[in-house]
């Protein structure tokens, strides 16, 4: 079955090198390949690297015939398994997406030639410059846009003349392995250990009890586990009402998520889904979130303008006015102290 896996340059390399290994107690893989790359951006955005999806094939039951039931959990697109990957599932260990920028061309370009990076090709050359803005231009350009190293090999002796005058780029130049390599030390790093804590908590997730899977929602969003939406992500289709409700109000505690993923629960018939789905939203919606937060507080139930208004503190009270003072008059009165505490001594005159 088809898989993708959102990482960074970096990481993509090592995989393929020695494989998945869990990270923070699991690997992810996702149906979505836009999922993916969002979260590739996500880890991209911790590190100096660039985001990279990885494409594979991963047999399911293989999977389960090889490690414990416990260990492979999947929902809402999602699976995570608690194991060594082998770099095997990957489609194909050759790419140009890698080729992303001036500079990540000019360092393959002058390995390719034997040169050293202070003594070879400039990121700025003008045939640099062309090649990257053609193979930007091929790569998200829809059906076709696989670039083969015929294609290649034609730009690089148009472009760069005096370098690739009758060179031919073969498969074999276009091998993870024939990237800048890294520094010893990143391919060395032991993997980073898990918290006795967090093991725990994916033991709860795998269990057949709701309450044992709501137990570690709750455990991982105190942690500030890493992968936390992504668990959320998975518990959002579970067969138990409360657990989705419980892997959506631990979204809101997640440092980022994706808005798209949580909107159809925004329209939810019950109270507490719709509840926690648009506080949800009012932490994720960059642009759109003083409007859920007005909606929240707006809504006809108290618990889900609790959910909300338990998000006022992330706003700065000056440039919310509309929604301080909403809350100020809610009838709610948890909800109305709560406001009176935020905005005292900033110039509101909410109800007493």
């Amino acid at each position: 079955m088809n898989f993708y896996h959102g990482t960074t340059v970096r990481n993509a390399i090592k995989i393929v090198e020695i494989g998945f290994l869990p990270r923070k107690g699991a690997v992810w893989f996702t149906t979505s390949k836009q999922y993916a790359q969002g979260r590739a951006k996500q880890k991209a955005r911790r590190t100096s690297s660039s985001p990279f999806v990885l494409a594979c094939d991963i047999d399911i039951q293989e999977l389960y015939n090889r490690l414990e039931k416990k260990l492979v959990m999947r929902g809402g697109g999602v699976i995570a398994i608690r194991g060594h990957v082998p770099s095997t599932v990957i489609r194909s260990h050759l790419t140009v997406e890698l080729l992303n920028s001036p500079e990540q061309i000019a360092k393959w370009v002058n390995q390719r030639l034997g040169r050293k990076s202070h003594e070879g090709i400039s990121p700025r050359h003008p045939g640099i410059e062309r090649l990257s803005r053609w193979m930007e231009n091929r790569t998200s350009s829809g059906t076709g846009s696989t670039i083969r190293p015929d294609e290649l090999s034609q730009k690089l002796q148009q472009w760069l003349p005096d370098f690739f005058q009758g060179i031919e780029i073969t498969l074999e130049d276009l091998r993870f392995d024939c990237f800048p390599e890294l520094a010893e030390s990143e391919k060395t790093a032991p993997p980073e250990p898990i918290d006795s804590r967090e093991e725990n908590a994916l033991d709860d997730l795998a269990a057949a009890k709701p309450k044992r899977r709501i137990r570690g929602l709750k455990t991982l969003a105190r942690l500030g586990n890493e992968d936390l939406y992504d668990w959320c992500t998975m518990f959002l289709s579970d067969e138990s009402l409360d657990v989705r409700i419980a892997a959506l109000q631990a979204v809101a505690r997640c440092d980022e998520g994706d808005p798209e993923v949580i909107l159809p629960f925004a329209e939810s018939q019950d109270k507490r889904i719709r509840g926690a789905a648009i506080a949800a939203l009012a932490k994720h919606s960059i642009e759109d979130a003083p409007c859920w937060f007005e909606r929240g507080l707006k809504d006809r139930e108290a618990c889900v303008r609790l959910e909300t208004a338990a998000l006022l503190p992330t706003l700065e009270v000056s440039q919310h006015r509309r929604i301080f003072e909403l809350a100020l008059y809610d009838p709610n009165p948890e909800i109305k102290n709560l406001a009176q505490k935020l905005t005292a001594g900033k110039g509101y005159t909410g109800a007493r």
